[in-house]
């Protein structure tokens, strides 16, 4: 039963996707080049709160046309991550129209999405595991089918890939990692460490959304080892670096709304930001992208990195 309706859900989201093939179809993606093409080793494409909607035909066709500029990078870009907020209000049809352009117009597999509050939002808690348990048969269905949590972790070209659920389903109110999901991450902190390759964490929100029951610990998992990297969504207009409390000065770089729209449901300057994030032997780049009008924009940020005993 579980697998037929997997097939089912993938059928309709094919379906559903018809109108974002036909709307691209005749775009002519831009060459997205990297850095250094010949000492690249990692490159992720990074895109933030696409807020699928239902009713919105404003931002069907803005997270269309960026998934469709994808392409101009396909040749190196070598993973996607969507950095919650999928959905507008996490409803089914959202997630079917969401993954619809991530299976048929989006060019770059695999691509990973992680929860934001707005996939699970509710002031009922009984709502709120309804739509984390949907939320997880459409991540089952589509990404991992070995995954059981909304926590998960994946290796590209030999880096660890941590990927939060912030925001929980419990009492916490959404800004909490369960003790459960902490010590899974602890684990996996310790697994990457080993390979002494730098380390990338992705979650919704910044770490001092989070409550206080829960921050701490957070806050001392990051300060674990050298060379861990922070990317979060969830603050819409603010693109910037910030660093996690603590002496290694870990970086927590705040990923835009890509689908951020002015006051009359239309594109703006700040629509279709986001970053690409160059993995290099001695340091890592984020570079700022606007998908939407295939530009690099001003913010950028260095990260040498330091030598792992």
């Amino acid at each position: 039963m579980t697998k037929f309706l997997g097939v089912f859900r993938r059928a309709l989201a094919a379906v559903l996707s018809l109108y974002f093939v036909l709307f691209t179809a005749r775009m002519k993606p831009e060459p997205i080049e990297p850095l250094d093409r010949e000492s690249l080793q990692m490159e992720l494409a990074l895109i933030a709160d696409a807020h699928t909607e239902g009713n919105n035909q404003t931002r069907f066709d803005v997270n269309s046309t960026c998934f469709k500029n994808l392409e101009g990078g396909k040749d190196t870009i070598d993973a996607l991550v969507l950095l919650g907020d999928n959905t507008m209000n996490g409803q089914a049809g959202e997630y079917l129209f969401f993954y619809g352009m991530m299976e048929h117009v989006n060019p770059i597999k695999p691509y990973y999405p992680i929860v934001g509050n707005h996939d699970l939002d509710s002031d009922d808690i009984e709502t709120r595991n309804k739509k984390a348990a949907r939320t997880l048969r459409y991540l089952q269905t589509f990404v991992d089918s070995e995954t059981d949590q909304l926590y998960y972790s994946q290796t590209v070209k030999g880096y660890h890939l941590i990927f939060l659920s912030a925001p929980q389903t419990d009492e916490s109110s959404g800004r909490r990692l369960s003790e459960a999901e902490l010590d899974w991450f602890e684990a996996e902190l310790d697994a990457a460490a080993e390979t002494g390759l730098p380390i990338f964490v992705f979650n919704h929100l910044p770490y001092y959304y989070m409550d206080d029951t829960c921050r701490d610990r957070y806050v001392e998992l990051l300060n674990r080892c050298d060379n861990i990297f922070v990317v979060v969504g969830h603050m819409h207009y603010y693109m910037r670096a910030e660093t996690i409390p603590g002496d290694k000065g870990t970086p927590e770089i705040w990923a835009p709304c890509v689908t951020m729209l002015g006051d009359d449901n239309e594109p703006i300057d700040e629509t279709g930001r986001g970053y690409l994030m160059e993995v290099y032997p001695d340091r890592v780049e984020v570079r700022s992208y606007n998908y939407y009008t295939q530009e690099f924009l001003d913010f950028s940020c260095t990260y040498p990195l330091i030598a792992v005993q």
